[in-house]
Formats: structure tokens, C-alpha cells, sequence
């Protein structure tokens, strides 16, 4: 049997064909971007991951990068701007000038929400500093001011013993995959295949050891991840929110507390008081989701991202640039990032750095599809097409995973073009 691909990347997917008007006002010109509602101008690479991903010559572009970050130092806080950069290796492909290019696009992003009127949410975590960059769950990153505010305050208080915001790090009950036989680890990444990634590896490389995500990378070993593109996994994640928050079903079958830490009435109230998407939904598990209130749901969903409130299964929509990095201390570089949407390239890159044959014998089975599962919510396809009718939107989540789109080389949605 020969491996399987999980498609390719589609414009027409995450394409939006109306504009809406929520945001900034963007001019394009041939080949750049030009920022003018924020009060700062930055050309930039054109919109696109294509140019990093064709390795074409920038080194102009990179000076004027270069130049235009120098200058942050007035606008940004001085001891964070550094912390706004890609996760650190050689990956996809990336020159020294596309790097440039991908930390001045992110150090920009941020003056562009300061003139929002963002500002740093000091009850969030600072893991970056050890880390060596920041992401969206970082206290650096900047968030409107209202998220610096729970749902519920009063429960929080009195009821709540976890976590408030997503940590800036990988989640705890994530564990690595380190080779027996070859000099590499696997990271896994949520909603990027993580249950299928296992049998593959095992079926081509043999056995692996679990370890936790603070164990350095051994000397001599790789670095490998998995990546795919950040509004599918957006909805990807939803849909899995929903599965455990409806049907109370998760990827191994029926929640349990020993699998999933699942605590029924008890994950239930904390969905209550710590989301603002749970009043849509929190009679519909014995009728389904009411398909009337989509919009509402995807909307409350998208306000909780981007105040990266915690609940529960909320890691789900933690960005994949904390995913990627799994040890502790300062981050190791990444060897290898494949992208979903062209795995078996990345599994072919994969067998040529480590100096191994692929036997061709070993695929990438979907073992998470809606087919396994009760049924009762929307599917992807009918949220893709709720979320391509709203600019507005659609522009929130790109704003919300940036750094996922410029350092991983994913194409943004027109909605959201000359954004960032």
C-alpha cells in the first residue's frame, strides 16, 4: 500500500470573495504591501508563502526588513521586539534573507495592532523568554484590551483552580516521539494528523520511545514536525471542541477521564463559565447543533481565540509555532517542517536526511475522520463556508495565527491579503 496524502492546498478552500470593512485600510501595490491604516509603512513579501517556498532573491528586500526592524525599537517594547521571529533552524527551505524578511513582517504586525489600541495582557505567560521567541499565547504578543478580562471573574475566583490563558508553550500532556533506530524525533502538532503521524513513523522507522516535552533533543538528532494550513486547522479544532462539548466524544471514542481528563458535569460547567461560544450549544446534545446559530458559534469562537482563554481541549487551537519547539530551556532548531497538504514530499525530504529508503510500504491514515464519530455538529465544509461569507472574520484568525501563515509558508486568504 502506498502512502496518502492529505490533498493539496486549495484557494477556493479559504478563498472569501466579499470584503468586509473591520479593519485598517490596506493599498496594494505590484508585488508589495503597503500598510497605511496603522500609521507605518513595510513592504513586504507578496502576500504569499510561494516566494519563501521557490527560495527566490530577496536580498533587497531583506535590507529594507532589516531597516524597518532597527526602527521598532520605539514602538514595540525594546526587551520583547527580538522575541518576535520565526521558530530558529533551516526549514522550508528559508534563507538568511527570507528570515529577515519573516522577523521584520512580525515585528511590524505587532505596531499594527499597538495602533489598534492592543496592549500586553500581563496574566498571561512568558515561557518566550526562556524559549527565545514569542507567539500569540505569549504575554509579549499584543490583544485588545478586553481579553485582559475573563468570562466569568466571580467563578474564576472562587472556582477555578487551572489555568486562565493558554500557555506560550506546548501543551503538558503532549509527548515527543524519539527514535530507536534513527537520529531524530518526531513532534507531534494537534489537529496535524497527530493520531495518523504515529503508524506511519512506526510502520517506516520501527519503534519510538514517548518522552516528555522538556527533554532536550539528543546530540546528533533531527528535529522534525508537521505543519498545515492555519484556517483548516482552526476548523479542524472547532470541530473538535464541539465533539467533546456536544457528543462528549473524543478521538479515541467516548470521553473518559482516564484517556481524555474528561469530568463530565464538571468539564461542562467550566465550559459555562470560561467560553462565550458554550450558551450556543449547551442544549444540543441530544438534538445536534442548531445550524441557525453557526454564525454565532463561529463568531464566539473566534473572540475566545483570540483572547486565548482556556477551557477545556482549548490547546487544540494553540498556534503551531509553540508546537513545534519541544524542549525545555531555549528552543533547538527544527531540521524538517513537511506541510500536511504535500506530506508525501515531506516524507521523501524526511527518508533523504536521515539516509533511509522508504520502503513503500507505509502510509498517513486518517484515524480522527467525522466518519468515526456521533454525528450532531457542522462539518467543516458548512463552518469554511460560514467563515468565507465573513471578511471581518476570516481576518481575525489570520491576525490570530501570523506567525503560523509567515513561518511556515502558507498562502493567506484574499480576505486577508496585504493584513500583515
Amino acid at each position: 500500500m502506498g502512502r496518502t496524502s492529505y490533498g493539496t492546498q486549495s484557494d477556493d478552500e479559504v478563498t472569501p470573495s466579499a470584503k468586509g470593512s473591520g479593519m485598517p485600510f490596506f493599498s496594494m501595490g505590484l508585488g508589495a504591501v503597503i500598510l497605511m491604516g496603522a500609521g507605518v509603512g513595510y513592504l513586504s513579501v507578496h502576500d504569499t508563502g510561494s516566494n519563501l517556498r521557490a527560495g527566490s532573491s530577496i536580498t533587497e528586500e531583506a535590507q529594507t526588513a532589516q531597516t524597518s526592524a532597527a526602527s521598532l525599537a520605539t514602538t514595540l517594547d525594546t526587551d520583547d521586539a527580538d522575541y518576535f521571529t520565526c521558530p530558529p533552524g533551516d526549514y522550508l527551505g528559508h534563507t538568511d534573507a527570507d528570515k529577515a524578511v519573516q522577523k521584520a513582517r512580525l515585528q511590524k504586525l505587532q505596531a499594527t495592532l499597538a495602533s489598534y489600541g492592543y496592549q500586553k495582557n500581563s496574566r498571561e505567560s512568558t515561557t518566550y523568554q526562556t524559549r527565545g521567541y514569542a507567539t500569540y499565547e505569549s504575554q509579549a504578543w499584543l490583544k485588545p484590551e478586553e481579553c485582559s478580562t475573563l468570562v466569568d471573574e466571580t467563578w474564576d475566583a472562587t472556582s477555578n483552580g487551572y489555568y486562565q490563558y493558554k500557555n506560550d508553550d506546548v501543551p503538558d500532556s503532549v509527548t515527543k516521539m524519539v527514535s530507536s533506530s534513527f537520529p531524530f524525533e518526531f513532534h507531534l502538532n494537534w489537529k496535524v494528523a497527530s493520531t495518523s503521524f504515529p503508524g506511519y513513523l512506526w510502520c517506516e522507522y520501527g519503534t519510538f520511545t514517548s518522552v516528555g516535552t522538556d527533554t532536550d533533543v539528543s546530540s546528533g538528532y533531527s528535529t522534525v514536525a508537521a505543519v498545515r494550513n492555519p484556517v483548516k486547522r482552526f476548523l479542524s479544532a472547532m470541530g473538535e471542541e464541539l465533539e467533546r462539548s456536544v457528543n462528549y466524544y473524543c478521538p479515541s471514542g467516548y470521553c473518559t477521564f482516564d484517556n481524555d481528563y474528561w469530568q463530565g458535569d464538571t468539564t461542562l460547567d467550566k465550559y459555562t463559565h470560561q467560553t462565550t461560544w458554550f450558551k450556543y450549544v449547551s442544549d444540543s446534545h441530544e438534538t445536534g447543533v442548531d445550524m441557525s446559530l453557526l454564525p454565532k458559534i463561529i463568531s464566539a469562537f473566534v473572540h475566545d481565540v483570540k483572547c486565548n482563554y482556556y477551557t477545556y481541549a482549548s490547546e487544540h487551537f494553540t498556534t503551531q509555532a509553540d508546537f513545534v519547539t519541544q524542549n525545555s530551556g531555549e528552543a533547538a532548531d527544527l531540521d524538517l517542517v513537511m506541510q500536511l497538504e504535500d506530506v508525501d514530499s515531506g516524507f521523501t525530504e524526511l527518508a533523504t536526511l536521515l539516509g533511509h529508503t522508504e520502503s513503500g510500504n507505509c502510509d498517513l491514515s486518517d484515524s480522527n475522520t467525522a466518519d468515526d464519530k456521533p454525528g450532531g455538529i457542522p462539518s467543516e465544509n458548512e463552518m469554511m463556508e460560514v467563515l468565507s461569507g465573513d471578511d471581518d472574520l476570516m481576518r481575525e484568525i489570520c491576525l490570530m495565527y501570523a506567525q503560523d501563515f509567515i513561518c511556515f509558508d502558507y498562502d493567506l486568504p484574499s480576505a486577508c491579503e496585504g493584513l500583515f
